[in-house]
């Protein structure tokens, strides 16, 4: 074989095993690992040794949605003299702290806490400055938990959330948001497919007492365990990592349970991962060379398999598919692998072009765009990492 079909022979199976590894080979081996685990068992006794929660809700431009949210927490099954609610307003250009101070107003005095910051510095530095009000005014507070301002929490979702605090060693804990989606928007089926995949990993996880991840719309860690990596970088994936880091377990509660609209189309959808993805790449990377330093080996394959690797997955498809059209000419297997690809994004496309021009895109369609929507969005995420271009919280809805 002549070099340069070596070459690109080679260049096409370890792009192909680097895709097969992230997206099979690593659950089998999370499988196994989890098989080998031990399942932990704590319970409180009774209400009166549950934590003492303050319920984070950070909010920007949310004058539509505050008010249904600090209702909907009126309705938690969970002892009033233990739980405050605090608004975190970062500097809204709407009506947002007017409304909930409507629903404040008309309620116990204590329950809820409005905090009006008045300069808009993004969700994490907000979600800092009101844990750092909570420790200088509230040191009766154990757990901080957090919530997104359009999420509706079932009744016992929050005492399920914290039901796991009654093992000392966990310092994080994950719900679980689920679509609530009358409109059968398309985005909301692939997210639910997305999201079986991502529920297994994360129960694996969770067993193994490492689960490097949380759903941003429920989940909680202990005040102790809090620890961003800057102002400007602690959300629900750095958090959950730095307390394990740190020595703690974290873990899923797959039953405490928010539920959510989807975003009402894939062009929303990608505009969202855009941001969650810029946020997330160069933390991974801060967070896999503290795991190491720290000696926390399962945690750092965690973070390069599950995320590391994975970002760079568009790379390896475009890798991919050009080794493979210079090797048209090489056998038959190469033909048919390249003609596999090309259907692949001829689908994507075609979904593309449906949803743009307003048209749901039919479910055989809707698998290949999300897939390369997603990727699309880390490949354009890890462009603008490396120019610099700022990443702000933004409402995608």
């Amino acid at each position: 074989m002549p070099p340069m079909e070596s070459l690109l022979v080679a260049i096409f199976w370890i792009s192909f095993g680097l895709g097969v590894y992230v997206y099979l080979a690593y659950p089998v081996i999370l499988t196994i690992l989890a098989s080998m685990a031990r399942p932990r068992k704590a319970a409180f006794h009774d209400d009166s040794e549950l934590p003492r929660v303050a319920l984070l809700i950070a909010c920007y431009n949310e004058e539509k949605e505050i008010g249904a949210r600090l209702l909907n927490t009126l309705l938690l099954d969970y002892p009033r003299g233990r739980l405050s609610v605090f608004v975190l307003n970062d500097g809204s250009k709407d009506r947002t702290i007017e409304e909930a101070r409507k629903v404040a107003d008309a309620r116990p005095e204590g329950y809820f806490q409005i905090l009006d910051f008045t300069e808009n510095r993004g969700k994490c530095a907000t979600l800092l400055r009101g844990v750092n009000w909570i420790k200088e005014n509230r040191p009766d507070v154990e757990v901080l938990a957090f919530s997104d301002a359009n999420s509706e929490w079932q009744p016992d979702s929050l005492k399920k959330l914290v039901a796991p605090y009654a093992d000392p060693t966990v310092g994080a804990s994950s719900g679980r948001f689920v679509y609530v989606d009358p409109s059968g928007s398309p985005i909301g089926n692939m997210e639910g497919l997305y999201w079986k995949y991502e529920k297994y990993l994360k129960r694996l996880s969770s067993r193994l007492g490492s689960l490097p991840m949380a759903d941003g719309a429920i989940f909680s860690i202990r005040l102790d365990a809090y620890e961003p990596l800057s102002e400007t970088r602690g959300d629900d994936f750095e958090l959950p990592v730095q307390a394990i880091i740190k020595g703690y377990r974290s873990v899923a509660v797959e039953d405490a349970i928010s539920k959510e609209p989807p975003s009402p189309s894939f062009l929303v959808e990608y505009r969202r991962k855009l941001r969650i993805i810029g946020h997330m790449i160069p933390s991974s990377v801060v967070l896999f060379a503290r795991a190491l330093r720290k000696g926390r080996m399962l945690l750092a394959f965690q973070l390069l398999s599950h995320k590391l690797l994975r970002y760079l997955v568009p790379f390896y498809q475009i890798a991919l598919l050009l080794s493979n059209g210079f090797l048209w000419n090489y056998s038959q297997f190469f033909r048919v692998t390249f003609v596999v690809q090309i259907l692949f994004y001829l689908l994507a496309g075609a979904g593309f072009l449906l949803e743009r021009n307003g048209r749901r895109p039919p479910k055989p369609l809707q698998i290949p765009f999300y897939f390369t929507m997603v990727n699309f969005a880390s490949m354009v995420s890890i462009f603008r990492l490396a120019v610099g271009a700022p990443i702000r919280w933004e409402r995608n809805r």
